[in-house]
């Protein structure tokens, strides 16, 4: 972790502890990160070790409830999407942030729908989509590649170690080929931590996306889709079909960027994320 970088356990509105994480400059455009399936925001860490990042932005992620180091509720009251946006709620209390960017990468992009279900566009400045799954339902189908599809049953089931241990292998392997050792260990251990009771709430949750449509159709919320061209995980085309009709849309395409684009195009996704930003903030032009 980064010296001067700052950690709390954040408790939500139902009592469930949320592991967050910020770096940065508190009074820089604050960027809060979603990290995807299983995973936990360490997934984040190169970004948040380097201060080409932070000396720009404020860096903020957090583990999302059910992940890392955050509670694992298994009740199905605390899979409602209430719930998810209250945690996202109680970290931007803790860190005392208003309006922030959200990045959410992969799944946890699912994660910016709950919070439109219950807060105006204005409580935003702006989206990233991430090689994202803008929310949860039939979309999922086709927005994710058949192999990545085929891997979620092994998963969630809790009968067969080893149909789980290869599909965590499989899974894991699609993410990026830029991927350090380490790190491809850590997420290993992600998936370990969580109970699969866990995985199967947030696999078959409930959402409503009406409020993450309208606020992009009305034209008042900005997003980013950020496409990486190697992406084995999720199709950017079907994405950008899940959200079909926003207005306020900016595409970047990254040619050589696979589902984690932070590491197999660093200098591309950073320029274009805070190209992109210092526009939103302070409607600074290319």
């Amino acid at each position: 972790m980064s010296a001067g970088s700052e950690s709390k356990i954040v408790v939500s509105a139902d009592g469930t502890e949320i592991y967050a994480n910020a770096i940065g400059d508190p009074s820089q455009p604050a960027l809060v990160f979603m990290h995807g399936f299983s995973m936990s925001s360490l997934v984040f860490d190169a970004i948040f070790d380097d201060p080409k990042w932070s000396s720009q932005v404020y860096l903020v992620r957090y583990d999302m409830r059910g992940h890392g180091r955050s509670g694992k509720p298994i009740d199905e009251a605390s899979w409602e999407s209430r719930r998810l946006c209250d945690d996202f709620d109680a970290v931007l209390q803790a860190f005392k942030i208003q309006k922030p960017i959200v990045v959410g990468w992969s799944l946890g992009a699912t994660n910016i729908t709950d919070i439109l279900s219950f807060h105006p566009p204005s409580y935003l400045a702006g989206i990233i989509y991430v090689a994202a799954l803008p929310y949860m339902g039939p979309v999922m189908a086709k927005v994710g590649t058949p192999d990545i599809l085929g891997c979620l049953p092994a998963l969630m089931q809790t009968t067969d170690v080893d149909a789980f241990q290869n599909a965590a292998i499989s899974f894991i392997d699609r993410l990026s080929s830029s991927m350090p050792h380490n790190l491809r260990q850590a997420c290993f251990g992600n998936y370990m931590v969580q109970p699969r009771a866990v995985t199967l709430r947030l696999l078959t949750r409930v959402q409503s996306e009406e409020g993450l449509l309208e606020a992009g159709r009305s034209g008042g919320l900005p997003m980013l889709a950020v496409l990486p061209k190697k992406d084995q995980v999720v199709y950017g085309a079907e994405t950008l079909k899940a959200v079909d009709g926003w207005k306020n849309l900016h595409v970047e395409e990254l040619d050589n960027g696979d589902h984690m684009p932070w590491l197999s195009e660093e200098l591309a996704f950073r320029e274009a994320v805070l190209r992109w930003t210092n526009r939103i903030f302070h409607g600074l032009k290319d």
